[in-house]
């Protein structure tokens, strides 16, 4: 009887405690689903519903203190990818009249049900009493507004200027939207790769103007408030939504155009008392603009490009750079037209150089997402300094090289950084730094395809992506393509696999030179830590001694992935030098046999000239940074520096003065930088050379012949 009563216990137990593991399993698929009930609460919108277009009107009031305030609507017209019974979009700091959200269709009459908002992903989660279908077409309309601050956050905020005559301050409003802040204006699906068209209308007082990123087509009464108008905008080309840009002032302009094949008129605008000093920005953009038309054979969608100065803009680089619309900030941007070409000149005109590269960099070729930034950044910077040139002779070569020594002496600092691992970026220092290098390796890629391979790729892919998203394979691909029509021979390498191992890798490579008699053995590795066993595909372009400087920078040879050392098929004697990576195309340092560095020393004091000065500047900030890293004695680095006492161009000088200062003394890259640049403005002033104690200056009066280097 015991037994079994005990058995019968021994049953309950297990019973209960399948019970209990039952009923726990239960509560955790409970407490699952009531985790964010119905809350969409993925990094990326979801892939059921995109728009195609907006329809937004708004008021903005301006004219009392007291209360600055903006209000409206938007229709967005939106396509079913998914059928689904909600809408999830980007709203974050602005208020939303909730209760009057409503949905049409071609038929039916769509009834709200919820409407949650998940703020840490600055989502609102719209839902519907029955699914929008697969297939079919909707508009959302939504009502919106808030007052207005002076807070760059806001997305569309306030600035002031002080009236000369009254001494009272005049408003105006401006808009910023740059990443995720136009979801603090109005409510939007705030994603690069969701491109859509925008129909803007502005209300404003009359004694107001309204600018946006296309011209007003019309200027219609506003019969609801007293000396108030609506100003209608043309419909946009397809854009993301932090293209979008809208401004309400007073402000007097200037008028231009562009001779290209596109006439482009140009309106270049500010507060009454700087008109006068708008004129060098109104006079260089249309030739900027030319000069691109013409290089990229691409034509702009519009018909104009209207440049406002402003003053207190808090962006980090002090512009925006929107489609057909471009806020400059009037300390970097104000500068009479005549007179000669100064320091300030060349800030602003780079300055105008980058925002009008970027119509087609950035905004008629897109991205799908933030984490390929890098890439349009890199094709502005890159033909931001070939605009340079274009106008200011000389200028491309230093922005080229700052661009290229800066981005190494990061690299050098935080021990390497990937180009396709940067996102969510650290800090806008970070994100300078890597479109530094972004630029450098476009230079690279132009370099070793030539300039007929790399304008046919670039030039089709931005017809064919144009109004559109862009990917780096997507562009890799049109390069490869542009390649394999130049030539039938098939190629050991491809666009793609070579950029892959200097865009996912991080830091960059040294090439080594060995002589062994009168052959040379290249060997790779990692320049920043020897230890790892990173190998690129690298391009090399090099000549001997007593042979002229090519015109273009295609290679002679590769250094492969596949092994780390390789024989030239080269003969050279043992009295001449070999150089490497002419004018300094690319990415990477070199590292010579002490035979040769003492003949490249013995030719620079003999003759500098006869080696390019973008070539010098590389052996100067090579010699260096072998010297830190005790991979060249100090002797052999005297020997090479020793002929900068007669060096009179800018570029050495610069290499020399930042690679010794950078890192020394806790200096960073920007302030070595800064060095250099005070260094050139002096003038008179500049570095003989530098002992290994680093106390002692020698100086003398060169001619630099050279313009202030530009920030």
């Amino acid at each position: 009887m015991l037994m079994c009563l005990s058995s019968v216990y021994e049953v309950w137990q297990q019973n209960v405690a399948v019970c209990r593991f039952l009923i726990l399993l239960v509560l955790c698929q409970v407490a699952c689903c009531a985790k964010v009930p119905g809350l969409y609460d993925e990094p990326r919108l979801p892939a059921t519903i995109t728009p195609f277009h907006y329809d937004i009107r708004m008021i903005t009031h301006l004219e009392n203190p007291a209360s600055h305030k903006y209000n409206g609507f938007v229709n967005i017209s939106l396509h079913a990818q998914k059928t689904t019974n909600q809408v999830v979009l980007h709203v974050a700091g602005v208020s939303i009249e909730t209760k009057k959200i409503r949905l049409y269709g071609e038929t039916s009459d769509f009834k709200l049900t919820t409407v949650k908002f998940n703020k840490k992903r600055d989502y609102m989660v719209v839902t519907f009493d029955q699914p929008l279908w697969l297939g079919k077409s909707y508009v959302l309309s939504i009502e919106f507004g808030r007052s207005m601050t002076k807070k760059l956050e806001d997305g569309y905020f306030l600035r002031h200027y002080v009236n000369a005559k009254s001494s009272g301050k005049i408003w105006y409003s401006i808009s910023h939207f740059n990443r995720y802040l136009i979801r603090n204006t109005l409510p939007s699906f705030d994603e690069p790769g969701l491109r859509a068209t925008f129909n803007v209308t502005m209300g404003h007082h009359k004694r107001f103007q309204s600018y946006s990123n296309m011209n007003v087509r019309a200027l219609l009464p506003n019969y609801d408030i007293q000396d108030y108008v609506w100003s209608v905008h043309e419909v946009t080309p397809l854009m993301a939504t932090h293209l979008l840009a809208f401004s309400v002032n007073n402000f007097t302009c200037r008028f231009t155009q562009a001779a290209s094949a596109n006439p482009v008129r140009f309106r270049t605008c500010s507060q009454s008392a700087n008109v006068r000093e708008t004129g060098f920005a109104a006079e260089k953009a249309p030739q900027v603009l030319e000069f691109l038309d013409n290089l990229l054979k691409v034509s702009l969608p519009l018909e104009k490009i209207d440049q406002l100065v402003v003053d207190d803009f808090p962006t980090e680089d002090h512009s925006t750079k929107d489609l057909g619309l471009v806020v400059y900030h009037s300390k970097q941007i104000l500068q009479r037209e005549d007179g000669p070409m100064t320091r300030s000149k060349s800030q602003a005109l780079q300055r105008i150089a980058h925002g009008t590269a970027h119509m087609w960099f950035g905004n008629l070729l897109g991205i799908d997402w933030w984490s390929d930034l890098w890439l349009t950044e890199g094709l502005t910077s890159y033909f931001e300094t070939l605009a340079m040139d274009h106008l200011q002779p000389g200028m491309g070569r230093r922005l080229k090289l700052r661009n290229r020594e800066t981005s190494f002496m990061y690299e050098s600092e935080v021990g390497g950084v990937s180009l396709v691992s940067f996102w969510p970026l650290a800090s806008p220092e970070v994100e300078k730094h890597l479109y530094q290098k972004a630029t450098a390796l476009i230079g690279m890629v132009n370099g070793f395809l030539g300039n007929a391979t790399f304008y046919d790729g670039l030039q089709r892919h931005l017809w064919q992506n144009s109004f559109a998203s862009s990917t780096p394979d997507l562009f890799w691909r049109s390069l490869q393509l542009a390649s394999e029509r130049e030539s039938v021979l098939i190629k050991n390498w491809d666009v793609r696999s070579v950029m892959d191992t200097w865009t996912r890798k991080s830091g960059y490579p040294l090439v080594t030179v060995v002589r062994n008699g009168n052959n040379v053995i290249l060997m790779q590795g990692n320049a920043l830590n020897r230890s790892r066993t990173d190998l690129w595909w690298i391009p090399l372009t090099y000549i001997i001694d007593g042979e002229t400087f090519p015109e273009d920078l295609k290679p002679r040879a590769w250094l492969t992935p596949h092994q780390s050392r390789q024989q030239l098929d080269e003969i050279v004697p043992h009295n001449q030098w070999i150089l490497l990576n002419l004018r300094a195309v690319g990415y990477y340092r070199v590292n010579y046999d002490e035979h040769t560095w003492q003949l490249l020393g013995a030719t620079l004091i003999d003759d500098f000239r006869s080696i390019h000065v973008l070539n010098r500047a590389q052996i100067v900030s090579d010699i260096l940074f072998l010297w830190k890293q005790e991979l060249v004695s100090w002797s052999t680095a005297f020997s090479v520096l020793r002929y900068i006492i007669d060096e009179d161009e800018y570029e050495p000088l610069m290499a020399l003065v930042v690679g010794v200062t950078n890192g020394l003394w806790g200096i960073s890259p920007d302030s070595a930088l800064s060095i250099a640049k005070w260094l050139g403005i002096a003038g008179r002033w500049y570095a003989e050379f530098i002992s290994y104690t680093f106390d002692k200056f020698v100086v003398r009066s060169p001619n630099q012949n050279s313009l202030d280097y530009p920030d």
